[in-house]
């Protein structure tokens, strides 16, 4: 993962349906309509896994770099010297995974198919490929996309095009080559480096998206140069869009690239839309993106936005890949998160990091069967839900409706047991505590607000939800 910072932008107090988007540069690809990105909306909370080769020396994903293991050293980690200590895989059960996600309330997963170090978990052709075929002579992220599918729940892809085995990614030109962990310095050869980078990107990308889909949602995360500007400021290099130029000055062989019916070159975004054409994908390979990610643990704050976004966090607040230092977010933290994400109709991606044995560790397990349980109760002011129809207030209070409902989330910043709402154009017929699922005491104003009193603030101090039924005037 790379740090990253989202950007809020505002919503009628009124509306309870997500509005029309901002438009940008769409290098040739349409953001998709509301109606495909309705299960995404509806879905809320997904759960992101961060597994690799990094696994074994447990000290995050971007080991390779922080530590400049050069490749050939790095590659060791797959294989047992002698020791035993290797990605060996052999607890990996993706159908547990699987279970663990939808005990969490999690209604989608994302698998890291390949991180910064360039190692594969699926089966890649390409010449200099290095995957757990080749190592374990196992598909994993096969065996990861059939379990998920089978459980019902929606499978997620993600793909780093940047790649630390390659010289070339730090001085794609030959020309000026930007500072780096293995010293490497200016040469010529480095542009045509490069080029192998980018073709083996593209018959992996092919690859995943034709032999591993229908995907239904792809975290993109690299698409920056030397690790240095921004992602758009990477497509001249990725070519993310539609199309590929055909006079790129990094050409894609025609044996990796894919092709439209006409002939013409497909971009990164043009072969996951030919062989996926409902997939959500983020921005983070310099097209403008379907979902805006905001990475981090910073808290989340503002009014209901009218993008589409996420909240990308790391259960383990150590690093996202395995480490056995462990500093896990506590129930009440991750419960704030996710309302405070919701009532602004943004979703939570929450990471885990197994073992290099495939074992997502047990407190994390346990932590995340922790919300589930919330979750198994309150889930209905929160699924299928959206922000509104009033903007939230920072670290106090929010809201989240669908027709006929409004939710009120109490934090535990908000103090007191009585809340009164802004004017309120529908008849109230009743209120509840979700939670408990007791009657709350209620009265509706002449001006239509709605006057609570009597909370429970102590059954549940993470999150209040009190429940609005309405009905038409």
């Amino acid at each position: 993962m790379m740090k990253r910072i989202g950007f809020i932008l505002s919503i009628t107090l009124t509306a309870l349906t997500v509005a029309a988007r901002v438009p940008q540069t769409d290098l040739g690809i349409r953001q998709q309509d509301d109606a495909t990105m309705q299960w995404y909306l509806d879905a809320k909370f997904g759960m992101f896994i961060h597994w690799g080769l990094y696994a074994v020396p447990g000290k995050g994903e971007w080991y390779m770099e922080n530590a400049a293991v050069p490749p050939d050293a790095y590659r060791k980690l797959a294989f047992d010297q002698g020791d035993g200590v290797y990605f060996d895989a052999k607890d990996f059960d993706p159908a547990a995974w699987a279970q663990l996600a939808k005990d969490a309330g999690m209604k989608y997963l994302c698998l890291t198919a390949r991180h910064h170090d360039g190692f594969a978990l699926f089966d890649s052709q390409y010449t200099n490929a290095f995957t757990s075929v080749q190592t374990l002579h196992r598909d994993l992220y096969a065996e990861y996309v059939r379990a998920v599918r089978a459980a019902g729940l929606h499978v997620g892809l993600y793909y780093s095009p940047l790649n630390w085995r390659y010289p070339g990614y730090y001085d794609v030109t030959g020309t000026n080559c930007a500072k780096n962990k293995w010293g490497y310095t200016t040469a010529a050869w480095h542009q045509a480096n490069a080029t192998a980078m980018k073709n083996e990107v593209y018959e992996q990308v092919r690859t995943l998206f034709k032999n591993y889909g229908p995907f239904d949602y792809v975290f993109w995360d690299g698409g920056w140069i030397a690790q240095q500007g921004t992602d758009r400021d990477g497509a001249f290099f990725w070519e993310p869009g539609r199309y590929r130029a055909a006079a790129n000055a990094w050409p894609v062989a025609a044996a990796y690239g894919d092709t439209d019916e006409s002939g013409q070159p497909l971009g990164l975004m043009g072969i996951a839309r030919k062989y996926s054409p409902q997939v959500i994908c983020n921005n983070r390979a310099g097209w403008m993106g379907d979902v805006i990610p905001a990475e981090g643990d910073a808290d989340i704050k503002g009014p209901v936005r009218n993008d589409y976004w996420e909240k990308c966090l790391n259960l383990n607040q150590v690093t996202w890949g395995y480490n056995p230092q462990q500093r896990l977010m506590s129930e009440e933290k991750l419960t704030r998160y996710l309302v405070d994400a919701v009532v602004r109709n943004g979703n939570i991606l929450l990471n885990v990091g197994p073992d290099r044995h495939g074992n997502i560790p047990a407190t994390h397990a346990a932590r995340l069967r922790q919300l589930g349980a919330w979750l198994s109760v309150v889930g209905e002011s929160i699924y299928g839900t959206r922000g509104g129809p009033w903007n939230p207030k920072d670290g106090e209070y929010g809201f989240t409706s669908r027709p006929g409902e409004i939710f009120i989330h109490l934090l535990p910043g908000y103090a007191g047991t009585k809340f009164a709402t802004p004017s309120l154009a529908q008849k109230v017929k009743g209120c509840v505590d979700v939670f408990t699922k007791k009657p709350v005491a209620w009265t509706q104003a002449a001006d239509g607000s709605v006057r609570l009193s009597g909370l429970d603030r102590s059954s549940h101090p993470a999150d209040t939800v009190i429940g609005i039924l309405t009905e038409s005037r």
